[in-house]
């Protein structure tokens, strides 16, 4: 019974394409922590406003050719929960490519 009721629960992650610049994120004392991508203008995520989000990529070494360039990603929300800084949503990439520079 347990197991129906938890399998409802779940919800489809929501894919979302945004476009920004591509920068490491980096911790206390400098140690890189991984990826985010800084939105152009001001976006809603899960209906709240953000500026940037975290990313996660099954292969990090593609971020590498892109980083500090602006970039059109596409993928899924997911969430990740830390210690210090609890439920964190992130976007989990499916595909990112170049995109042109703004005017």
């Amino acid at each position: 019974m347990l197991f129906c009721l938890s399998a409802q629960a779940q919800t489809t992650p929501k894919k979302i394409t945004v476009t920004g610049k591509l920068t490491r994120m980096a911790a206390i004392g400098g140690e890189s922590t991984g990826w985010a991508v800084q939105f152009d203008a001001q976006t809603s995520v899960e209906d709240k406003p953000a500026s940037s989000i975290e990313l996660k990529f099954s292969d990090p070494k593609l971020a590498e050719k892109y980083v500090d360039k602006r970039v059109k990603i596409t993928g899924t929300i997911t969430h990740r929960h830390g210690v210090e800084t609890g439920d964190v949503v992130v976007l989990e990439v499916i595909s990112i490519k170049s995109a042109k520079p703004t005017s």
